[in-house]
């Protein structure tokens, strides 16, 4: 439990670090993918809505305090969209499964590999349009270049997400297999 909780802080510290430092030295076209959205879309999968709300929170109140771009924007929006990816494609517990089961629903869940793309795709969706409706409300008119910066940073974040779930997963030990008692 201590290891997987240190392993969780240091993620954390982490995705911040990535999202301030490393995120525009590799942006392409001038976009810049959102780093801390991808890990903490894989993180939304791999260990639930309780981590995702924590790391999401603790992410986005550290780029308001470090690097303020918009009033609250971080703070606010990260926590918002990443439990809104985190509610639709996180693992369900056996549990849940065998309630929707009982209730003659289709109870089975998508690939975590796919769940985790979904997860992204949707948290960073949502971020981006967050955005651009801030920025539409600033006065600012919309225009094709907006648009088209906000799709190359969705899919640029959603493409990251993809690979860097695997070794990230790994590290995490979710690929480890549990021994039966």
């Amino acid at each position: 439990m201590v290891g997987k909780s240190l392993k969780f802080a240091f993620l954390t510290l982490m995705a911040y670090l990535l999202q301030a430092c490393v995120a525009q030295r590799i942006a392409i076209g001038g976009v810049a993918p959102n780093l801390a959205m991808a890990l903490v879309a894989i993180v939304s999968v791999a260990l639930g809505r309780k981590y995702t709300f924590v790391m999401s929170l603790t992410v986005g109140y550290l780029l308001e305090i470090m690097l303020p771009a918009l009033s609250y924007i971080s703070m606010i929006a990260y926590p918002v969209c990443c439990i809104l990816g985190a509610m639709a494609f996180s693992d369900k517990s056996e549990r849940k499964l065998e309630e929707e089961r009982t209730l003659g629903k289709n109870a089975r869940q998508l690939n975590p590999h796919v769940r985790t793309i979904l997860c992204a795709l949707l948290s960073i969706s949502v971020f981006e349009f967050v955005n651009l409706f801030y920025t539409y409300l600033s006065g600012v008119a919309l225009a094709a270049l907006p648009f088209g910066r906000a799709i190359t940073c969705i899919a640029y974040t959603t493409l990251l997400a993809a690979v860097i779930q695997f070794p990230l997963r790994w590290w995490l030990g979710i690929y480890k297999l549990s021994q039966a008692r």
